[in-house]
């Protein structure tokens, strides 16, 4: 990013002395199971370090007591057998963004009624992708942003594309799956593209040390933080994935390239953001 658009994010990070929990936004994470609770936990632990004023872990009652030991005690959690009861409390707790995927089992119906329902960005990881596979014009339906974060293998499987046909012209093919459409793409890997409707964004934060499980997780909430930050959800995207890779630079220096876990890049954020505040 550059200097003025890193600075002119910054200040929308600043709270006035009045502030409340509320003005900075409730994530709700519909993630994790009964074999991959962490996931959920990472991706909740994300949210937390970028800022957001609640944050809740929405489970299935039959792994509630994993994804309780993992996450942080300022996490919220909410058991839902339907995303009916998603539904009702997105709308009876505030929720300002969502994230759904990072671990879960879940079906295309689940969330197809989830994006089709609620009027709040969405950021869709792992099998909130995955269950639009050869499907993705229904991503359409959505009623408000859609944020997917997809890594190669992902995309390529989404789009029915193989992976190197996508490597070869990673840019074009990113965008024209985002063009004319309330979609943001994040295709994460080296040198990270974001785009949507006919803005392409690089990063050129990151280090191969972030190559490891729950990376992505953490990278998810952080995105349903920032988006609840000021107007510009583009701005917002491409703030988080340059932070997230910045924080895995740092977490890389004080350990060592071969030792990082997903939970050094979550405790790097404030590292990150003060580091580019200055």
């Amino acid at each position: 990013m550059k200097k003025q658009e890193i600075k002119n994010f910054i200040c929308k990070l600043k709270r006035k002395p009045d502030s409340h929990k509320y003005d900075f936004g409730h994530v709700l994470v519909i993630a994790g199971s009964k074999t991959m609770p962490g996931a959920g936990a990472l991706c909740c632990l994300g949210a937390f370090y970028s800022g957001a004023g609640l944050v809740t872990y929405a489970v299935k009652e039959n792994f509630l007591i994993q994804a309780c030991s993992l996450s942080r005690p300022e996490t919220l959690f909410y058991i839902y057998k339907t995303a009916s009861d998603i539904l009702n409390y997105v709308k009876l707790r505030k929720v300002t963004s969502i994230v759904i995927g990072p671990g879960l089992k879940s079906d295309y119906k689940f969330v197809h009624k989830i994006i089709s329902s609620v009027n709040i960005p969405i950021v869709l990881d792992a099998s909130g992708i995955s269950v639009f596979n050869g499907i993705s014009g229904k991503l359409n339906d959505a009623k408000s942003n859609l944020i997917l974060t997809p890594h190669l293998g992902e995309f390529s499987k989404l789009l029915n594309i193989s992976v190197d046909s996508i490597k070869s012209n990673r840019a074009k093919i990113a965008s024209d799956f985002t063009d004319k459409k309330s979609l943001i793409c994040v295709l994460k890997g080296k040198d990270t593209l974001v785009t949507s409707d006919g803005k392409i964004y690089t990063n050129n934060t990151g280090t191969p040390a972030m190559a490891t499980a729950g990376s992505g997780d953490v990278l998810s909430g952080m995105i349903a933080a920032f988006i609840n930050i000021g107007d510009d959800i583009f701005e917002a995207v491409k703030f988080a994935v340059f932070v997230h890779g910045l924080a895995g630079e740092l977490a890389e220096k004080e350990k060592c390239q071969i030792s990082i876990v997903a939970s050094d890049i979550a405790e790097n954020i404030y590292r990150a953001i003060k580091q580019i505040s200055h």
